[in-house]
């Protein structure tokens, strides 16, 4: 029923509604509250999971950008979060669908390219500056 009456405040038309709500507030920041060492669980406190670049993922056509990865296809870099292999391979398929039958020998050949492109950036960023 709150859902339809969010824009709507809500009066308490009885001391029993007071009563819930406050009870219900007081329950929530029990649960959030960082300096009781008591509320505080591994299964309140969620992390979001790191992963690492794993040289299998060349082969969808992602190199290793600082940790995150790097489309060698579209010089797309995507945050750490997207770095499951199933991401990478929806991203190949959906706007790679040309490249997703490749092999991994094809990847390698791309990154060998990329990479002599970027040292020839950083060279002539170096000589102008």
């Amino acid at each position: 029923m709150e859902r339809w009456l969010k824009g709507v405040k809500r009066v308490a038309t009885s001391s029993n509604d007071a009563e819930c709500s406050k009870a219900v507030r007081a329950k929530n920041t029990a649960i959030t509250d960082p300096d009781d060492d008591t509320t505080t669980s591994s299964s309140t406190v969620s992390k979001t999971k790191k992963r690492k670049y794993d040289e299998s993922y060349i082969r969808f056509g992602f190199v290793d950008s600082n940790g995150s990865p790097l489309c060698m296809l579209c010089s797309k870099l995507f945050p750490n979060s997207s770095m499951a292999p199933a991401k990478l391979r929806r991203h190949l398929e959906n706007v790679h669908p040309e490249s997703k039958d490749k092999n991994k020998e094809f990847f390698v050949r791309k990154k060998r390219t990329v990479i002599g492109k970027s040292k020839k950036y950083d060279a002539c960023n170096a000589n102008y500056q």
